[in-house]
């Protein structure tokens, strides 16, 4: 049996297959008994060019019944667990299947979900790239499309929904469940057929869900669009429904009035669902989303910002990805990277989010710049050539990195033309698959001046991102100024003259510029590859307290080097910003002045936009190995209180983070997490209340807080942190922790967390307007746990008063982070069987096991990883293996340098496991290999 799928099987199909439609029943009215299984029902028409014999894909636990053309197959003989072989006849035929599906915790096919706040059951499908064959019989592949028409018979109190309405239900006559097994009458509810449609946006949600409904009027045709908000019953309080159908609305509007082409689905349906394997699927009427979009605690407004990016991230594919799809998994970019752009763009322009951007420049194409610069870089346009390949391709290239390279090829064409040839794309190709090339004809016959194909070319069937500098020379030097970007670093080619601190003096009255040349080099593998370039240059420079672009111009150039005439004679800046604006897609090098001047002045840059470019131009530089790492966390330190911007205060947290779990040596490890939960804290006592920055910083102090594990000397920064958290623990939800006074040891929490503390410093950080809630006391019980100072008896107090799933989670990491030997061979035991739990029960579980320890208590556990690598990915759905390949990888050892041995002993031994997971492991070991290069960089320095 083979569950992979491959492009050249999927193409055989396509060449003899023609589907029509498929009538499908689904009985799941046994969902709340437990039962392992479900009947599933598939009849399919469809139309043969030859006669032949072919398979339709389906994963299920048993087929009861087997017939091409009336005429009866042997299930035994027919069916091998992942397919059913079959003969058709050339012209019309008809295939019945019916067999046993198995319900899924996994989050693929059919998933089930018991909420522990209330016991209710709830299911919902989720299918990309294959897994509808999880639920129901069908050729799982996007460019068989075909009509589908789903019954659904489920439990009487159960809301059932699918991608288009309902018209009709009634008592079933074939319920699965017994009269004993029955706790409600079942009812079967019949959809009207959809449009036509790949498999893999098929979707069913069954459950006590509850939520809000409104409408949406085109302005444009007066049609109106049925609109609904889900959820289930335990989080409906918190469903703030005015919020998601603002942001629906307004999208909406956008697409359908930019696009010139009409929601094309009827309804809009977003559901909001538990365990999701993503943030959200693009399911035409009725997307379903991860249910952590749903805010039970306060949460800043990135959070709310994401949100939205995710709504009109899946509302772009109804047209990008849903009217028109792709042939097969390798032009995947052609609907994600354009969600993921038109996202963006609708959010800022068409939301309150109007400055949305900022957080794509920082961190979205933060994920791009890492995947491209991995050893497994590929393509926009990649080579896929079967569906586990596919699963692994949902990748920062494909999602972040065919983004940027949108806004780059926008600026390229004009946004006319953009949308001209996007307007083309969905009238020539509706309803129908396509490949890259039919896009780019759109686009060059809306714009007939450019050179679509030769920038299709370098842009889309490369890897690697460029790296652009800036050579600078003024009447007051003799060059010295220079470039920035020549030989040296981790992978990359750059001096690393930053790294000394110095920077050409400034003379007053000579800083007129006299030359200015631009230069690009290819980093991914130090190829010279050239690509076209359409950007902006701005010279920062100060106005008053701020620093502001005084000058800015628009370059174009594809040569290795070019001169950039239009800066010469100008004044020289603070900062020079290649990229202003962020319309390329490179990793910009600053010049050595204008580094100075960012690690000085950064939170002085009053265009939020720009001050994102000039973050992650410092930190493309720490990773590389050009700025030293404890230079960078000084600057980001000096930032916090400072910085305003909420998605890029989450960004800069996220990167120190990696800073210290990573790249800071052990000896370094000390001073830069007691200066930087100084910092911290010291801004969490000024900031204001109520504030996004307040809830940021008390939640970046527990973060700081639980690796104070990896601390033997407890600095005053240390013991007030520790202070905190017991502080939290001590306000009940909904009241307010209004200052941090450390209590005398053994009284710092009445729950018992903190009462094995040492002594605290006798000081006081006051502060107002932070209330409390079940997310920032899990938090803090967290570090306490990792610190030893709080028990499993703290943990199930903690998790009756919190009940939700969410608290599970919560609990399932504390319990496995204690610091006790058992504890980790229990948890080990527990994760090996991975199958008995769900995916998200199993990320808790391992995000416990590897949490921060003052011993290296999981040490031995290094050996047994790699022995169990194998059985990992054989044993498990490809979801929950990516989770324990991705999850335990021991990066946590140390004895790094042996843990890269063995990854490259095991990957030597294994030339021949699943390239899939090969790919996870060469990533991983990239990362720790570039830990390695970062920290001995520090030790070379002392």
């Amino acid at each position: 049996m083979t569950t992979n799928l491959t492009r050249d099987e999927a193409q055989s199909r396509t060449q003899v297959l023609d589907v029509s439609t498929y009538t499908i029943d689904i009985d799941v009215s046994n969902a709340e008994t437990g039962a392992p299984t479900y009947l599933s029902r598939t009849v399919v028409e469809f139309n043969a060019r030859a006669e032949c014999r072919t398979f339709i894909d389906l994963i299920a636990e048993s087929v009861a019944f087997a017939e091409i053309n009336d005429v009866e197959l042997d299930p035994t003989e027919a069916f091998d667990g992942a397919r059913v072989g079959f003969p058709v006849q050339k012209g019309k035929n008809t295939l019945t299947i019916e067999a046993q599906a198995i319900y899924s915790t996994s989050g693929e096919g059919m998933h089930r979900f018991t909420d522990p706040a209330d016991g209710k059951v709830y299911l919902y499908t989720q299918y990309e790239p294959t897994d509808a064959r999880r639920v129901f019989a069908n050729f799982d592949q996007p460019d068989l499309k075909a009509e589908f028409i789903f019954n659904v018979t489920a439990p009487e109190h159960f809301q059932v929904l699918s991608n288009r309405p309902e018209t009709s239900r009634g008592p079933s006559q074939e319920a699965s469940r017994t009269t004993d097994e029955a706790s409600s009458p079942a009812i079967t509810h019949h959809f009207a057929p959809t449009l036509r449609q790949s498999s893999y946006i098929t979707c069913i949600t069954a459950g006590p869900y509850e939520g809000a409904t409104d409408e949406w009027r085109d302005p444009a045709t007066g049609r109106v669009v049925a609109l609904g908000a889900w959820t289930r019953a335990s989080l409906v309080d918190h469903l703030d429904a005015a919020d998601i159908f603002s942001i629906t609305k307004a999208g909406l509007d956008f697409f359908s009035s930019e696009f010139d082409f009409p929601y094309p689905w009827g309804k809009y349906d977003q559901i909001f669902v538990p365990e999701y394997n993503l943030g959200a699927m693009e399911n035409p009427g009725l997307v379903t989303f991860t249910d952590g979009l749903i805010f039970r605690d306060k949460v800043t407004d990135a959070n709310y910002e994401s949100r939205a990016n995710v709504i009109l991230h899946e509302m772009a594919h109804m047209w990008f990805g849903d009217l028109v799809t792709m042939k097969w998994w390798d032009d995947l970019w052609l609907k994600e990277s354009f969600a993921d752009y038109m996202g963006g763009l609708a959010l800022a322009e068409a939301t309150r989010f109007t400055d949305g951007w900022v957080t794509f420049a920082l961190r979205r194409k933060a994920w791009a710049y890492r995947q491209d610069l991995y050893p497994t870089t590929h393509p926009i346009v990649a080579d896929i050539p079967d569906v586990e390949a596919a699963k692994l391709n949902f990748d920062g290239i494909t999602y972040a990195k065919g983004a940027s390279v949108l806004k780059q090829l926008v600026a390229f064409v004009g946004r006319e033309a953009f949308f001209a040839g996007s307007r083309l794309y969905f009238q020539r190709f509706a309803y129908r698959n396509t490949e890259l090339a039919d896009f780019l004809e759109c686009l060059a016959e809306a714009a007939p001046d450019r050179d679509i194909a030769s920038w299709a070319g370098a842009w889309l069937g490369t890897s690697g991102v460029s790296e652009l500098s800036l050579k600078l020379t003024t009447a007051g030097d003799s060059g010295a100024s220079g470039s920035f970007g020549a030989s040296g670093g981790f992978g990359t080619g750059s001096s690393g003259a930053v790294g000394k601190g110095t920077a050409p003096v400034r003379r007053p009255g000579r800083d007129s510029i006299t030359s200015a040349t631009i230069t690009q080099a290819d980093s991914a593998r130090g190829a010279n590859l050239l690509r076209p370039h359409t950007l902006e240059i701005a010279t920062l420079r100060r106005s008053g307290r701020s620093l502001v672009p005084i000058d800015t111009i628009a370059f174009d150039f594809s040569t290795e080097t070019a001169e950039v005439e239009q800066l010469v004679g100008r004044t020289l800046g603070e900062i020079t910003l290649l990229n202003y604006s962020d319309h390329d897609y490179a990793r910009v090098r600053l010049d050595p002045t204008s580094t100075e001047a960012a690690i000085r002045s950064v939170s002085r840059i009053a265009d939020p936009l720009s001050r994102a470019l000039v973050w992650s131009a410092l930190e493309n530089e720490v990773r590389d190995g050009l700025l030293p790492v404890q230079r960078y966390l000084t600057a980001y330190a000096r930032s916090l209180g400072k910085e305003s911007h909420a998605g890029i205060m989450a960004g800069l947290s996220q990167t120190a983070l990696t800073c210290l779990d990573q790249w800071v040596s052990q000896r370094n490890f000390e001073t830069g997490i007691s200066g930087l939960l100084g910092a911290a804290l010291d801004a969490l006592a000024a900031a204001r209340s109520g504030s996004d920055a307040q809830l940021h910083l008390a939640n970046l102090v527990l973060a700081l807080t639980s690796r104070t594990a990896r601390c033997f000397d407890g600095s005053s920064a240390v013991t007030m942190g520790r202070s905190f958290a017991s502080q939290i623990l001590a306000v009940p939800v909904g009241e307010e922790v209004d200052s941090l006074t450390p209590a005398p040891p053994g009284e710092q929490d009445s729950a018992g967390a903190g009462t094995d503390a040492p002594e605290h410093a006798a000081t006081s950080l006051p502060f107002r307007g932070l209330i409390n809630d079940h997310a920032l006391r899990w938090n803090a019980l967290t570090a306490l746990v990792c610190l030893g100072w709080a028990d499993q008896t703290d943990i199930a107090r903690e998790n009756q008063s919190d009940p939700s799933s969410s608290g599970r989670l919560h609990a399932e990491t504390a319990s496995a982070a204690m610091p006790l030997p058992i504890v980790k061979i229990r948890a080990w035991e527990v994760i090996n069987e991975a199958g008995s739990l769900s995916n998200d029960v199993l990320s808790a579980i391992i995000s416990g096991f590897v949490a921060p320890s003052a011993m290296p208590l999981i040490e031995n556990y290094v050996d047994e990883y790699f022995a169990r690598l194998a059985n990992f990915w054989l044993d498990n759905s490809i979801e929950i293996a990516r989770r324990l390949v991705l999850g335990l990888y021991p990066r946590w050892s140390v004895e790094e340098e042996a843990v890269v041995e063995k990854t490259d002993a095991w990957l030597t031994e294994h030339s021949d496991a699943p390239p899939a997971l090969r790919r996870l492991l060469i990533e991983r070991r990239d990362d720790l290999a570039r830990a390695i290069y970062l920290k001995s960089t520090q030790s070379s320095r002392h």
